[in-house]
C-alpha cells in the first residue's frame, strides 16, 4: 500500500475515485455491452479457485447460445488510466502455439461416444471430447503477433519511466481461473442444455478502456521491429489446461490464448466469431468436427 496522507477522506474524494479510478462503473458498461450482444451474464459472483481452493470473485461470466453452439466468456475488467496504459510485447506465433480447442459434447443416454460396459458408473461415461484445431482451421495462425510480456507504463513525478504488471496480472489470472467453471459447463452442454450434441468455445478476456492497449512487435531474434501501436485486441499465449474427468473421459481441455481487448475490441471480437450465420458456422464447424470424431472411432 502506498504511503497515505493523514487527512480524512471526504465525500468529494470518494466521488473522484468513482469517477476516475473505480473498476465498478467500467464493469457495468462492459456488462451492458455483452447483454446488448445477446449474452446471458452473471456479474460479480464468487467461485472456488481450482489451484488454491479459496473463494475468489469474478467480474463477468457471459454465455451466448446459438442453437447447438455455445460461446462462453470469462471476463475481467480493468479501468486503466490514460497515464498508465497496458503495453503488450509480441513475438511471431510459433507453430506449436497456433491452435485453439473446442468441446464437442453429447447426451450419453441417447448419443454416446462409446458403449458403456456393465461396470461403468454413469458419472464416468464420457460426455465430451476436446477437439484441437490447428493451422488454417485455428483462430490463431502461425506468424501473427502473440503476446509474451505485458506491462503498464507511465512516468513518475520525477519524469522517470516506470512500469509494473501486478494489477493486470491479477486480472488475467482471475480470468483464467474463472474459466475453469465455464469449461466444465462446456463439457456438459450436449447433455444438460441441448439433449443431443453441442459445440462450445470458452475464452478468457481482460477488457480495458479504449485507447489504453498498446502492442509492440519483436522478431524471433528479439529485435524490436515496430513502434508501439494502439490496438483494440491482442492475444496472449497461455496454454492453460482444465481437467474434468467425469465429463471428458479423462481428457483435458486447453485455453490456448488469453484475449486482451478494449471496449471496442470486445464488440469486434464477438462480431468476428458470430456476427452472422456464416461467421458462426465458421467458428463452430459442428458437422465437420462430428465427421472428424467419427473418422477416429
Amino acid at each position: 500500500m502506498p504511503k497515505l496522507k493523514p487527512d480524512p477522506i471526504t465525500q468529494s474524494d470518494l466521488i473522484e475515485y468513482h469517477d476516475t479510478r473505480s473498476d465498478f462503473s467500467f464493469e457495468i458498461t462492459t456488462l451492458n455491452a455483452l447483454i446488448g450482444l445477446d449474452f446471458t451474464c452473471e456479474h460479480a459472483g464468487t467461485y472456488d479457485d481450482p489451484a488454491t481452493q479459496k473463494p475468489r470473485e469474478y467480474d463477468i461470466r457471459a454465455t451466448r447460445r446459438m442453437g447447438p453452439r455455445f460461446l462462453r466468456l470469462a471476463v475481467e475488467c480493468k479501468n486503466l488510466r490514460p497515464n498508465y496504459p497496458l503495453l503488450i510485447s509480441c513475438l511471431p506465433r510459433r507453430s506449436e502455439e497456433a491452435f485453439h480447442e473446442l468441446s464437442y459434447s453429447v447426451n450419453p443416454a441417447t448419443n454416446a461416444f462409446e458403449t458403456p460396459s456393465g461396470f461403468s458408473a454413469p458419472a464416468m461415461i464420457p460426455r465430451s471430447k476436446n477437439v484441437r484445431l490447428t493451422g488454417a482451421d485455428s483462430f490463431y495462425p502461425v506468424g501473427e503477433p502473440v503476446g509474451k510480456s505485458c506491462d503498464q507504463v507511465g512516468r513518475s513525478n520525477h519524469d522517470e519511466i516506470v512500469s509494473g504488471d501486478a494489477d493486470v496480472y491479477v486480472k488475467w489470472s482471475q480470468a483464467l481461473s474463472s474459466a475453469d467453471d465455464l469449461t466444465y459447463l462446456a463439457c456438459s452442454d450436449g447433455e444438460d442444455r441441448i439433449g443431443t450434441v453441442a459445440l462450445s468455445l470458452v475464452f478468457a478476456l481482460v477488457v480495458v478502456p479504449n485507447g489504453r492497449l498498446w502492442r509492440t512487435q519483436y522478431d524471433a531474434d528479439g529485435n524490436r521491429c515496430s513502434k508501439p501501436t494502439p490496438v483494440d485486441r491482442c492475444s496472449y499465449f497461455v496454454n492453460r489446461s482444465y481437467f474434468h474427468r467425469s465429463l471428458a473421459g479423462g481428457d483435458a481441455i486447453s485455453i490456448s490464448h488469453l484475449e486482451f481487448v478494449t471496449s471496442n475490441g470486445l464488440l469486434k471480437f464477438v462480431d468476428d466469431l458470430c456476427g452472422d450465420d456464416a461467421r458462426a458456422d465458421a467458428s463452430f464447424p459442428i458437422e465437420k468436427i462430428a465427421e472428424r470424431l467419427r473418422s477416429h472411432e
